[in-house]
């Protein structure tokens, strides 16, 4: 009898920890303030607010340097800003007018979302305007969606090129098969990298150029064998000894220069962006090329910063090059029609219920009430946090079929608490029915609920998602938790 109300008392005081962190979280000193370390609820546009854009096709043109190197575009550059640089500005668009069609505009949505969905934006609404190529996206508002937007409509024009005629392309986002963030740890510090592997034809081009022209051409020093066949040198005077050997300091720097002048150089670059300008020490024989991003450095701050970075320049690479340069000429913010006071007045209502019910549940079967109870404010806690860290966006359908979950799990629960059969036999086979029953009268919820899942429409998925987790953790907890809690 002891055992078991030890054992009671444990599973009693593991809710509440459960309890604690769900409803209150865990904090840790950070930047001299706490912060909570339990993932914070994902809310849905409807609830928060929205960003709403609009894309344009650019009739923009390009704007170069003295040296006839391409800098942007006039979208990018304003005539005072060109005119301080000392650019110019050309007739060459940078969509031409051939390049404006159908099939360019929807593979140009579709990079738009495999980027939306690296950077994981699950929550928003696309569409595009067949005639014109105009695309409309609504997206949920948060501290991300600054970043999210800048990245959108990034061309990622990959290119290895010739450092002085950039002409010659030897390169290009045809011949990538994949970019990575990596980073690598030394007593230096962390030092992160851009992780460029190239396919099969990019492999063999880059391993003909880094052995070729590019590759750094190496000096041989030659031994001077004229130091014991002058005895003169030896017995000249100090004054023309420092002389000979300034002269001979200017020979080799004269050489040296005019090594520098003649090495070819590549330059890699992504939207006319130089990242480095460089010859190849050794034959890229590999495929797989590592661009450093910053120092060596134990800065945490830094390098989560440049990782974050180096990642960001990985998705948008990997997502495909844009076909055609797009321009953002609408951007604004939409209030949600729903306030943070409506939001807490339903879960007043919501807790005030739950708190009466189990009032009712508690005087109607005693102790056992209480321990169903008990068992009841763990489910919530824990399904609480199983909603927050399966990434599923709270909305208004998701808050209605929380509900609805929470009203399912009671029913069960004051089902279970009636079972209060003394024989052990008698009793196994009542909790053994009971779920049995509940399993077969929530099966086509259960399916209804995998299949809302899958569908691409936020308002039916998270409906969907919130059932289908609710469903499965009511079983599985209340066989394991509460069943053994009321034994």
């Amino acid at each position: 009898m002891k055992g078991n109300k030890l054992k009671l008392i444990t599973e009693i005081l593991a809710i509440l920890v459960i309890c604690l962190v769900s409803f209150l979280g865990v904090y840790k000193q950070s930047a001299n303030r706490m912060e909570n370390q339990v993932k914070n609820y994902e809310f849905g546009k409807d609830l928060k607010g929205y960003r709403e854009l609009v894309f344009e096709v650019s009739d923009a043109t390009e704007v170069t340097d003295s040296n006839g190197k391409v800098v942007g575009d006039t979208d990018s550059y304003t005539d005072s800003s060109i005119s301080s640089y000392s650019y110019q500005k050309t007739d060459k668009k940078v969509n031409p007018d051939e390049e404006l069609k159908l099939e360019n505009y929807e593979k140009a949505k579709s990079i738009i979302e495999a980027r939306l969905k690296n950077l994981q934006v699950e929550d928003y609404n696309i569409g595009m305007d067949k005639d014109n190529g105009k695309i409309y996206l609504q997206l949920p508002e948060d501290n991300t969606t600054d970043h999210t937007v800048s990245n959108l409509l990034q061309v990622a024009n990959f290119a290895i090129k010739d450092s002085e005629d950039n002409s010659k392309v030897f390169i290009t986002n045809e011949d990538i098969k994949n970019v990575s963030a990596v980073y690598n740890n030394t007593s230096a510090g962390t030092t992160v990298y851009l992780q460029i592997e190239f396919n099969k034809e990019g492999k063999n081009k880059l391993k003909q150029i880094s052995t070729g022209e590019y590759a750094t051409k190496k000096e041989t020093e030659n031994k001077e064998n004229n130091e014991n066949t002058n005895t003169e040198d030896e017995n000249a005077v100090e004054g023309e000894a420092e002389v000979s050997t300034e002269n001979n300091e200017n020979t080799e720097n004269e050489d040296n220069t005019s090594k520098e002048d003649t090495q070819k150089k590549i330059i890699l670059s992504i939207d006319n962006n130089d990242m480095i300008t460089t010859s190849f020490d050794t034959p890229i024989e590999d495929g797989i090329i590592d661009l450093s991003m910053n120092q060596a450095t134990n800065d945490t701050a830094s390098i989560s910063e440049t990782l974050q970075s180096a990642s960001t320049i990985a998705l948008i690479v990997n997502s495909g090059k844009m076909p055609l340069t797009y321009k953002i000429s609408a951007n604004n913010y939409i209030n949600t029609d729903i306030s943070q006071d409506m939001i807490q007045k339903v879960i007043y209502v919501v807790v005030i219920i739950v708190v009466i019910s189990l009032i009712l549940l508690i005087l109607k079967h005693k102790s056992r009430g209480f321990i169903s109870a008990v068992a009841y404010i763990g489910f919530v806690a824990l399904y609480l946090l199983l909603v927050r860290y399966t990434n599923v966006a709270i909305t208004i359908e998701s808050i209605v079929a929380g509900i609805i979950m929470l009203a399912i799990n009671y029913i069960l629960i004051c089902r279970l608490a009636k079972i209060n059969e003394k024989d052990e036999e008698l009793k196994d086979n009542a909790y053994l029915n009971e779920f049995k029953s509940a399993i077969l009268k929530l099966m086509p919820i259960f399916i209804i609920a995998v299949v809302f899942a899958f569908i691409e429409w936020t308002k039916i998925s998270t409906f969907g998602m919130v059932m289908f987790w609710g469903i499965l953790l009511s079983v599985v907890y209340n066989y394991i938790i509460t069943r053994e809690m009321l034994d």
